[in-house]
């Protein structure tokens, strides 16, 4: 399965929206960008028995950590160009990636204000497959003299989108959460040429539970669009929110992580290492190289209940094979037969708010 993004239109004039590439590639560059990209859920079920499983495969969006991103603008003003990128960079106090806005050449996030009325942005890694030449992020209304206020609203929500943010509204844990008027909200984006298949996708439908880390809705995150009153059963309402929330800052911190690397490479045959999921929705991945073909054995162990999925060889996006529970207690272990080249392992916890330590070893197996 994968996680698309969603384009949205506004409930009143200046939302902010996002806008996904084709729907063949994105996910290949995204799995191929960042190892723990792919997802696997373990579902078990009670006619699978304890030893049996299946796999739910889900796709993010996110960057690799620490990694450089190139911003370029393709067009307007100096003053508004100013503005946009002091507001973007502060998403670099939170996440572990460093956003350089260059005059020229290639650049993996283009910015335009060509399409005025309209201001979206492809999320995360979808921006690798937008034609080089073609802006991957809008900004439709702003002007030299727009007010700060609406500068911070935009810039942090588009940014947002750029290092892989959903909206908010259709964070799985929104469900419910809006007592949506369906009939006026229907009826409202009617006026503007849309059928009831495309309000359900775009505003109503929530992520699935395992395509996205996510938090308890956040009404007042940065990625909320406001929603009036009009619109909702009873006397609810939610504001343009402008700043940033703690559970912006925390996913930031935690999807790109400073005091931790990338990639950890592990040793075949070398003791286990030591490790620990210090956050909720951590996930950990290492990378190890085969020098022949043998069958291997990958374990978890300690306290933690942990799942172990393991990739390659010689491509990050392909997915071998995973575990849960056939290691001692709660651990991982992955037995197979592997061919030269590199491999990679990630391992997260269980539960979405799992954490604990463990450690992590490749051997292969004798005889």
């Amino acid at each position: 399965m994968t996680t698309t993004c969603k384009i949205c239109s506004p409930f009143v004039p200046g939302l902010t929206g996002l806008r996904s590439g084709p729907l063949d590639a994105p996910d290949a560059v995204a799995v191929h960008e960042r190892v723990d990209n792919t997802r696997v859920t373990v579902l078990r079920g009670p006619t699978m028995g304890p030893r049996r499983a299946r796999a739910a495969f889900e796709i993010l969006k996110l960057w690799e950590n620490g990694r450089r991103l190139r911003c370029r603008f393709l067009d307007g003003e100096a003053a508004v160009k100013a503005k946009v990128e002091a507001i973007a960079k502060e998403w670099q106090d939170h996440a572990n990636l460093k956003l350089e806005f260059v005059s020229d050449g290639a650049a993996e996030i283009r910015i335009s204000f060509a399409e005025k009325g309209f201001s979206w942005s492809t999320m995360g890694t979808d921006a690798l497959v937008v034609p080089a030449a073609e802006p991957t992020m809008n900004y439709g209304w702003l002007e030299a003299d727009t007010s700060l206020r609406e500068y911070q609203r935009v810039v942090r929500h588009e940014f947002g989108h750029a290092l892989g943010m959903i909206h908010e509204h259709q964070n799985p844990a929104a469900q419910g959460q809006i007592p949506w008027d369906k009939p006026k909200v229907y009826a409202y984006y009617a006026q503007q040429g849309w059928s009831q298949a495309d309000v359900d996708f775009n505003i109503f439908e929530v992520y699935a539970e395992d395509s996205t880390n996510h938090s308890a809705f956040d009404p007042t995150s940065i990625m909320q669009y406001a929603v009036p009153d009009a619109l909702t059963v009873g006397s609810f309402a939610i504001g343009w929110n402008t700043e940033l929330s703690p559970i912006d800052i925390d996913y930031a911190r935690r999807q790109y992580p400073r005091d931790r690397p990338a990639v950890t490479e592990l040793t075949v045959g070398a003791a286990p290492l030591q490790a620990d999921l210090a956050g909720a929705g951590e996930v950990d991945t290492y990378r190890f190289v085969v020098p022949q073909a043998a069958t291997y054995i990958m374990t978890t162990e300690g306290p933690t209940d942990t799942l172990l999925t393991l990739h390659g060889p010689n491509d990050p996006g392909a997915v071998l094979a995973f575990d849960d529970d056939r290691g001692r207690g709660r651990n991982a272990r992955i037995v197979r037969k592997l061919l030269p080249g590199e491999h990679w392992l990630t391992v997260r916890h269980k539960q979405p708010g799992g954490i604990g330590s463990y450690a992590v070893a490749v051997k292969k197996r004798a005889g």
